[in-house]
């Protein structure tokens, strides 16, 4: 895992959708990350694991999509968009075209998810395949302890 990494600064994302979030906004709640590409089958695979954490926890625990283009087609705004549609991603989506957001997280992968408790310190990281379920059973045992 990651060690001792502290939520960083979000306001490095080159667009917003859905909801423009600040890391300052999330501290006080724990928090999903979870980084996807519309390039990716795998990322879009898991999106009903996300879609199901977000619903479960909903006032509760903070949800965030970070886009991170994979190639040239990825940085297409208005694309990530109509995708992000296509697979019910209604939680704020940071598009990261520059990569500054996965640098700040140390982050080369997707889909790849990150679980931070209230202060905002990282509890639980996985990525892959797999990644989503073991993020959902680590935000059970984080919030029904």
């Amino acid at each position: 895992m990651k060690k001792k990494l502290i939520m960083p600064d979000l306001s490095t994302a080159t667009h917003w959708m859905n909801q423009k979030v600040t890391r300052e906004r999330l501290l006080g709640a724990p928090t999903l990350i979870h980084f996807w590409s519309i390039s990716c089958s795998k990322c879009k695979a898991a999106m009903p694991i996300v879609q199901s954490i977000r619903e479960k926890y909903r006032g509760v625990l903070n949800v965030v999509a970070v886009h991170m283009p994979l190639s040239e087609a990825d940085l297409d705004v208005n694309e990530v968009a109509r995708v992000a549609a296509m697979h019910s991603v209604t939680e704020p989506i940071l598009i990261d075209n520059t990569h500054r957001l996965a640098d700040a997280f140390g982050n080369r992968f997707v889909p790849a998810y990150y679980l931070f408790n209230a202060g905002g310190e990282l509890i639980e990281y996985h990525m892959g395949e797999r990644g989503a379920m073991r993020i959902h059973k680590a935000a059970d045992r984080l919030l029904f302890h």
